[in-house]
Order: structure tokens, then sequence, then C-alpha cells
């Protein structure tokens, strides 16, 4: 289960996001991207370090065993589904400890060929949120070393359906 902290610093995440967002009808959820961000927080050495810690709202120390309890509170909540990424190119140089204590199937690789990357990534955001996003809203090419994707998306029923016409207050 998350801790109190690490919801707290969540919600410090998105407190900055809203804050920094035009008010215009974004859509975001912070708790979707700060595993990840732990994670790579967990491996990043030198001013990176420091910037994910700061990012996240907490030592970087403590943040892959906060990222991990956050996906598990996650993934147990029924309707709610989330998915981690992490693509990198062979000649970008990863610590193998680090890929190590990733969970499972979130690391792959880029294979440096456009088209093939382009639709293995499709392929998993498709899969990942049950084909509400159909395709990475980034396009890679031949010079893309790293990418880095979450997915979090949420099924529910209504009390009451939705019907047509106008809203009354």
């Amino acid at each position: 289960m998350a801790s109190h902290g690490t919801v707290k610093a969540i919600n410090g995440l998105t407190t900055r996001w809203a804050a920094a967002l035009p008010h215009d009808g974004t859509v975001f959820a912070a708790a979707g991207v700060w595993p990840l961000l732990g994670l790579l927080a967990d491996g990043a050495a030198g001013p990176a370090r420091q910037e994910l810690s700061d990012a996240l709202g907490i030592p970087a120390d403590g943040a892959a065993t906060a990222a991990r309890d956050l996906l598990s509170t996650l993934r147990a909540t029924r309707g709610l589904s989330t998915a981690l990424g992490l693509w990198t190119r062979g000649t970008l140089p990863i610590e193998p400890a680090w890929l190590d204590q990733l969970p499972a199937d979130v690391h792959g690789q880029l294979t440096g060929d456009p088209i093939s990357d382009q639709l293995h990534l499709d392929a998993w955001a498709a899969k990942c949120t049950d084909g509400q996003i159909d395709a990475m809203p980034i396009t890679v090419n031949d010079k893309t070393l790293l990418v880095s994707a979450s997915a979090l998306t949420l099924r529910t029923d209504w009390i009451r359906p939705f019907t047509s016409g106008g809203a009354w207050l």
C-alpha cells in the first residue's frame, strides 16, 4: 500500500503541474507518471537525480520502493489499469543492476528502425489502454535513444446513467 508520504508527494506534484497548465480542459494524473519518475530517480546520478527527487517530492533513495508500493496499490484498485514502459537503444549505456530492479515487462529495446519501433510502441499504447489510445503520442526516428511512457486508465460505472438533454442546477 502506498504510504501517506507518497500520496502527499503525488498530490504535491499534481498541484505544481496544475498551477503551470492552461485552465482550458487539460486532463492529467500525476499518479500515472509518478512511479516512472520514481524508478528513474533510483537509477539516476548527479543533477538528474536531484531534479527527479525534487519533482517527486521525496528523496531519490526511497523512490523505487515508493514507486513499487504505489504501483501495487493502483493495480489493486478495481477498474484501474496502469502500465509503465521504458525502451532504450542498445547504444545507450544503462546500468544492468538498475535494469534488474525494474518491475517485470517495463523495459524493452528500440531497434533503431523507426517503422518497427513505432509499430511496437503504438501496440503497447493500444494494449495498455484497452484501445482507448491507439498510438503513442510521439514519433520515433533513427536517432531516438530512449522512450518512457506511462498509461493509467479507469473504467467506471455510474450510479445514474447519463441522459441526453440539458443540465438543471
